[in-house]
């Protein structure tokens, strides 16, 4: 009765890969983070698709494929590019439901770790996640969490660290 009111997604990312599993349901989502877009007379740029849906648009005219989250140096690369990603990636990957409450998001990196995330990093995947539709947002790096540490949203305190909250 609990896990109908429940609605918790895990994203594990890398910039050529993105994971993630709704833990209620068992569905999930492993595609490449990357957005199709093409631009309208005016200049806005209006996203098509995600993921294989996006890359199978690649060779059509006026269709830009954009990644969000490949950078050098961070996951971050454009906030806008990986907002609108994320925001169609909640929608695909949840069941639907007339009144699903919004999702809460555990984020696991799994690049670009070297030294450790910076204040800014964190907050910026936090405002990220927050504008793309959570409801709360959890940011972890380690070990692969299991979904019944998931269901119950229990951080291993040997196998990583939960940076946010």
């Amino acid at each position: 009765m609990l896990n109908l009111f429940r609605n918790t997604l895990y994203i594990r990312l890398q910039a050529d890969l993105l994971r993630v599993l709704h833990v209620e349901s068992g569905k999930s989502f492993s595609e490449a983070p990357v957005l199709a877009l093409r631009t309208e007379e005016r200049g806005k740029r209006v996203p098509l698709a995600i993921g294989n849906e996006a890359l199978a648009l690649r060779d059509r005219d006026g269709v830009e494929l954009a990644n969000g989250f490949r950078h050098p140096r961070t996951l971050l690369a454009d906030f806008a590019v990986a907002e609108k990603t994320l925001q169609l990636l909640l929608k695909r990957v949840q069941p639907p439901a007339l009144l699903r409450p919004r999702p809460t998001v555990v984020l696991q990196l799994l690049e670009h770790l070297e030294g450790g995330l910076t204040v800014i990093e964190t907050r910026g995947f936090y405002e990220l996640l927050s504008v793309a539709g959570a409801r709360k947002v959890y940011i972890w790096t380690g070990r692969e969490l299991q979904r019944h540490e998931l269901e119950h949203l229990q951080f291993p305190e040997a196998g990583g660290n939960l940076l946010w909250p």
